[in-house]
């Protein structure tokens, strides 16, 4: 950290993370930064390239992770490491954003729009961005979903969520790929969940972690992120009727998009709980792992319950 970016670091901290290493730490002038190494199996340096490009365009406007630029001007150190099969990894250092992680916190229905409404914003923002040529293959993919179904479906566990067929998600998500095949692509986040969404003073919401960016439909974003805060709620639908509002003010998703809403929530939840345990039954599961995979369960079982009728009148509105 000094040889590259003159900080004389005081005090380090490991972070949790999924499949990369992170750190915080404070310096001398007791600031904080946050650094973060990529796995090189997951994120190429054209890709980081472009994920920090997306940050820059986005900090002239919202409060997103701000990438620190050396000495050099440079904002990426690649990092030899025998580990992943002979390819560099890659370092970037953050300025690190303030506060708490909204997690389960309940908040008003004004709380709910406002954010719908902010992602809604960045979303857009991020469709300025130029995405010719830009390749990413991601398990986290909603247009590689169904492949990755087929690779890890037997370990989804049936039996304790009975009204989820995984060959049923498949299908589902082949047609959902044709219905959009005409339905322009951008960036989008593909992660906006409880964690990734950080509450400073005077409840001001910053979204971090862009790090599964991908290019894609908005549809897969907004599903995901209704997702995941009803998911947080007790899967309380009402929390993301409020939330689609707020979105809605801002991006006018067409009905085609909207009649598939609920699947994108199903199989986006079912592809965590199928991951999680294939990582967990081959041994590199950890407790964060587990606690997703639990959570996960419990919420595809209630969201089952109440069905695709009542989360269209709930959430959409029709």
């Amino acid at each position: 950290m000094k040889r590259l970016y003159g900080l004389t670091v005081t005090e380090v901290k490991e972070q949790q993370c999924y499949d990369d290493a992170m750190f915080t730490f404070n310096t001398h002038e007791n600031e904080r930064y946050l650094v973060k190494y990529y796995n090189p199996l997951y994120t190429t340096e054209e890709i980081l390239s472009k994920i920090l490009e997306v940050l820059v365009h986005l900090k002239k406007k919202f409060n997103v992770p701000r990438p620190v630029p050396q000495l050099s001007g440079n904002m990426l150190s690649r990092i030899e490491d025998e580990k992943y099969q002979g390819l560099p990894g890659y370092l970037v250092v953050y300025n690190y954003i303030s506060g708490i992680p909204l997690g389960s916190h309940n908040k008003d229905p004004s709380f709910w729009r406002k954010l719908g409404k902010m992602v809604a914003e960045i979303s857009e923002r991020m469709s300025e961005v130029e995405s010719e040529n830009y390749v990413r293959h991601h398990n986290w993919d909603p247009l590689n979903a169904h492949k990755t179904f087929e690779e890890v479906g037997k370990y989804f566990p049936g039996d304790r969520i009975p009204n989820i067929n995984v060959d049923s998600v498949i299908a589902s998500l082949k047609t959902i790929e044709t219905d959009l095949k005409d339905i322009p692509k951008s960036f989008i986040h593909t992660d906006v969940n409880v964690y990734n969404i950080i509450i400073g003073e005077d409840d001001e919401m910053s979204i971090i972690d862009f790090n599964d960016m991908i290019l894609s439909y908005k549809v897969f974003d907004l599903g995901h992120f209704i997702g995941y805060m009803t998911n947080a709620q007790d899967c309380n639908l009402k929390i993301g009727g409020y939330v689609f509002e707020g979105y809605s003010s801002v991006i006018k998703l067409s009905d085609e998009e909207l009649n598939m809403l609920y699947d994108v929530v199903i199989a986006r939840f079912t592809l965590s709980v199928s991951i999680g345990c294939e990582t967990i039954l081959s041994g590199g599961g950890n407790d964060y792992i587990e606690k997703c995979v639990n959570e996960n369960i419990v919420y595809l079982q209630k969201l089952t319950n109440f069905g695709r009728e009542t989360f269209n009148k709930v959430v959409i509105g029709i």
